[in-house]
């Protein structure tokens, strides 16, 4: 008997939400998770990076800009540029209305309608593959 095999598409797209205000972790990580993502939550930079380096495969991060900590978002996704340039970034801060005109990193201001994130970062993944 052959086994089914799902198709690329079936397969959950895993999106990484770092988020340090806890309700606002738990909204997006809902939202995105009620469209069929897979969603793993971190409520720092710090955090991201330990579940990355423990061999996390994600698709996406999404991530704030201002946390607790030595690493702050910015600085997480200039991190992650250098070491994983193919994995899309986009970053979210209710304290920035735009990035350096120099960044290249996707930007969504707070506050973001849920649709508009979910849309964006779906098609961040669309025109990924």
């Amino acid at each position: 008997m052959m086994e089914h095999l799902p198709q690329l598409d079936d397969v959950p797209r895993t999106i990484l939400v770092v988020e340090d205000e806890p309700l606002v972790r738990l909204v997006i990580a809902e939202a995105l998770r009620d469209q069929r993502f897979r969603v793993v939550e971190a409520a720092s930079a710090e955090e991201a990076v330990l579940a990355l380096a423990s061999g996390l495969a994600v698709d996406l991060v999404f991530t704030d800009v201002r946390m607790p900590g030595a690493l702050d978002g910015l600085a997480f996704a200039n991190r992650l540029k250098r070491e994983r340039p193919a994995l899309p970034v986009l970053i979210t801060s209710g304290h920035l209305d735009r990035l350096e005109s120099g960044e290249t990193t996707a930007f969504i201001s707070k506050p973001y309608a849920l649709s508009d994130a979910v849309a964006r970062i779906s098609a961040m993944l669309d025109s990924d593959k």
